[in-house]
């Protein structure tokens, strides 16, 4: 008895020790699973423009509203560069963005309302075109903020600028974050100022043109890039690029494209369609009418087909004296014997 107990104590003993053993390693995989969620990657929208010159509207005439997206544009204008200068040895063509007061001409359209109307404070719908090859030919956003929450509390400026520089990102094809909310594109931001894995996606962005080249996703960070926000005092250090020279240089792209934007192209269109109907259906009636015409001639040709007709003359005939051939009349040499009839 003394033995099976002893056995039997031993059995427990050791199940209870696989059991413990069991939970530790599931305790172990489980919170492996939650780091490798928790990694920092960068989900894309699944675009990228095909320009480098951004032109923003501002739809308001508050003055709290227009300073949050002034700041969130030089934001995103200072920390690409600071990016580039940084990580790239200045190898790269930052997007960027610059207010313009037409409407027509943007790209980016920005609304904000007075009070909050979904959980989001924030929304961006973006569309974009690329041609059969695949090679991107225009991108069109629109942003929604509001400026009020459900209970009436107006947001603060920090709040409106953060929120302008989260939808901004969203403008450049960044998705959602889902590891931290100290990222910017993180659903629920803590941050108003972009992280390197922001600014290492929107890179890999602008070298695209072309659907079929866009970077797989999520984007991670290379090894040599360390994973941080940027600072206010790290932009300081950054002298902005002067928008406004760099797209009068390009003046004639931007006339084309402001021009393709609005609806004179789309009239355009129309009217050279229009006019191909047109004169395909003229070319057709034409045609049309030539072969109705062609058939009608041989139908009347087959059924009345113009004979010359000739009148029949009755010509009175005499003989020849000297070897007595009938001669006309009219004949006065005889044609047999060439003698005078």
């Amino acid at each position: 008895m003394t033995v099976k107990l002893f056995r039997s104590d031993s059995i427990n003993v050791i199940s209870r020790r696989f059991l413990l053993f069991f939970i530790l390693l599931l305790a172990m995989s489980t919170q492996q699973c939650v780091l490798a969620d928790s990694s920092p990657t960068q989900p894309l929208l699944g675009y990228a423009w095909p320009v480098h010159n951004i032109p923003v509207a501002v739809n308001s005439s508050q003055p709290t509203a227009s300073r949050a997206v002034a700041d969130a544009i030089l934001t995103w204008n200072l920390a690409q560069e600071w990016f580039i200068a940084t990580y790239m040895a200045g190898n790269g063509k930052p997007y960027l963005f610059y207010e313009t007061n037409s409407s027509s001409d943007s790209m980016v359209t920005i609304t904000f309302n007075k009070t909050q109307t979904t959980e989001d404070l924030g929304r961006t719908m973006s569309v974009e075109f690329h041609d059969q090859q695949g090679v991107f030919a225009k991108v069109n956003a629109a942003i929604s903020i509001d400026l009020t929450w459900k209970d009436g509390k107006t947001l603060t400026d920090a709040e409106l600028r953060t929120l302008a520089t989260h939808e901004l990102g969203h403008a450049l094809g960044l998705d959602h974050t889902t590891f931290s909310t100290t990222d910017l594109m993180n659903h629920v931001p803590t941050v108003m100022f972009p992280s390197t894995l922001n600014l290492y996606s929107v890179y890999l962005l602008s070298l695209v043109g072309n659907v079929n080249d866009l970077p797989q996703q999520p984007v991670t960070l290379p090894g040599i890039i360390p994973y941080t926000t940027v600072s206010q005092e790290e932009l300081d250090t950054v002298n902005p690029l002067n928008v406004q020279s760099v797209t009068s240089a390009t003046q004639p792209l931007q006339s084309v494209s402001g021009i393709a934007d609005g609806p004179w192209l789309y009239l355009g269109f129309f009217v050279m369609i229009a006019s191909i109907v047109i004169i395909l259906t003229i070319k057709g009636a034409r045609k049309h009418t030539s072969q109705n015409q062609l058939t009608q001639t041989e139908m009347i040709f087959h059924e009345n087909p113009a004979v010359e007709e000739r009148p029949i003359l009755h010509v009175q005939m005499k003989r020849c004296q000297h070897c007595g051939s009938e001669v006309s009349r009219n004949h006065l040499i005889c044609r047999q014997c060439s003698m005078p009839a």
